[in-house]
């Protein structure tokens, strides 16, 4: 599974963390069973480019080799937004982690074009699995979804080296039937519609009255 690494770098104490914000870096430490909270950085568009890009579980170098992480806390400015802070997390070597990631839902369900509504129940979902088997997301097709159909957990297609902690059966999208408002909307177009020749047809008529009585005069 492909697995996005953070080149993070070990931190100089000596340097005010106002200074380092200003050159572009972001303070932050890192902790877990095999590392008591060292002091690391990371450029800010780094860590842009990393949360824009998601994800959960990640690969950082230690002295040891790579080892598994994932973001404990990221601290932003509330008024700016710019990073503040961030903290990593290690993640026990040899052991199954339980890792919430997204669901993305692809395609536009046959239901739609029909006049149903999507509903969607669930756009992420916990797993349980060792850190090196745990995807960035979960994919799952819906175009073949109709009206009254529904998508579960079970209809999406995981690695067998992973298992979902919720139940099988947990719906996680639905196509349902127009709402009352919905109908009563399209019935006063299509009345619109229907009204619009025969309106016309009256003004057409009013028009070739008018023209008849000035000929009379």
């Amino acid at each position: 599974m492909s697995m996005s690494k953070i080149n993070i770098q070990h931190r100089d104490l000596s340097k005010k963390t106002k200074v380092m914000r200003k050159e572009g870096m972001i303070p932050g430490v890192i902790f877990g069973p095999t590392i008591e909270n060292e002091p690391i950085e990371l450029s800010s568009y780094a860590l842009e480019k990393i949360m824009e890009q998601g994800g959960e579980i990640y690969k950082v170098p230690s002295k040891k080799g790579d080892i598994f992480v994932k973001f404990d806390e990221i601290q932003r400015h509330p008024l700016t937004r710019d990073f503040i802070h961030f903290s990593l997390v290690q993640l026990p070597k040899g052991v199954e982690n339980e890792i919430t990631i997204p669901i993305n839902l692809s395609g536009e369900p046959i239901g739609v074009k029909n006049g149903g509504v999507l509903v969607v129940m669930k756009d992420e979902v916990t797993v349980r699995g060792m850190p090196r088997d745990i995807p960035k997301e979960i994919k799952g097709s819906i175009e073949a979804l109709d009206i009254g159909d529904k998508i579960t957990l079970a209809d999406l297609k995981i690695s067998k080296d992973i298992e979902f902690v919720a139940e099988d059966h947990e719906v996680v999208a639905t196509c349902t039937p127009p709402t009352k408002a919905e109908e009563e909307e399209e019935s006063v177009g299509d009345e619109a519609q229907e009204d619009t020749p025969a309106m016309e047809a009256s003004s057409e008529a009013e028009s070739d009255t008018t023209k008849t009585d000035e000929s009379e005069q």
